[in-house]
């Protein structure tokens, strides 16, 4: 599995689809978490038809979770923060395998103009996906890639987050646009 599969065949996919079939919720400010629960079930969906589609099992073990704090055997889910201890985290949404070592993505989202804790959200993103251990043992790390996504009525901003020789960094960022008159979120 690549992080490019993740976000050109899920990721992008499913924000086209929640933008076609949820846009109301966008458009009226319904809350962020409204939003994420609405990607994650697009998410699930996708990954399904990705699998039967191309007839494999990629996907088959992979969830996409909303709010999820634990870890496969129940502790709650911490990350190494920038002080390098533990810290705890609720991620807001995940593709996790509820048990096996790799997420392969971590997303948190906020809708445009909402700057609370923008610059946390980054820096777990980058110690979600950094393939360096954590110094404390029982922190998350390796998740194949993060997504930092900030949505609004007219636009959604995806910035991607893999490893780098062992570090967490932003790669690039993906834009795109809600058109009003085609009623459709497109790439330009």
């Amino acid at each position: 599995m690549d992080s490019n599969t993740i976000i050109k065949k899920i990721l992008i996919p499913s924000l086209f689809r929640l933008y076609k079939m949820d846009y109301a919720n966008i458009k009226y400010g319904v809350s962020e978490r409204n939003i994420c629960a609405r990607l994650a079930h697009h998410m699930e969906n996708i990954m399904r038809k990705y699998d039967k589609k191309n007839k494999c099992k990629e996907f088959d073990k992979y969830y996409a979770d909303v709010e999820y704090n634990r870890m496969g055997n129940g502790d709650l889910k911490h990350y190494e923060n920038s002080k390098k201890r533990p810290q705890y985290m609720v991620a807001d949404l995940l593709i996790q395998s509820r048990g096996e070592p790799e997420n392969l993505l971590a997303v948190e989202m906020k809708r445009k103009g909402n700057n609370r804790h923008v610059k946390e959200d980054k820096e777990r993103l980058e110690k979600l996906v950094s393939k360096t251990p954590p110094e404390s043992e029982d922190c998350v790390f390796g998740t194949l890639v993060g997504a930092f996504i900030t949505y609004s009525k007219d636009d959604v901003t995806i910035i991607i987050y893999e490893d780098d020789n062992g570090y967490g960094k932003q790669v690039r960022t993906e834009k795109l646009y809600y058109n009003q008159d085609t009623k459709k979120l497109s790439n330009a």
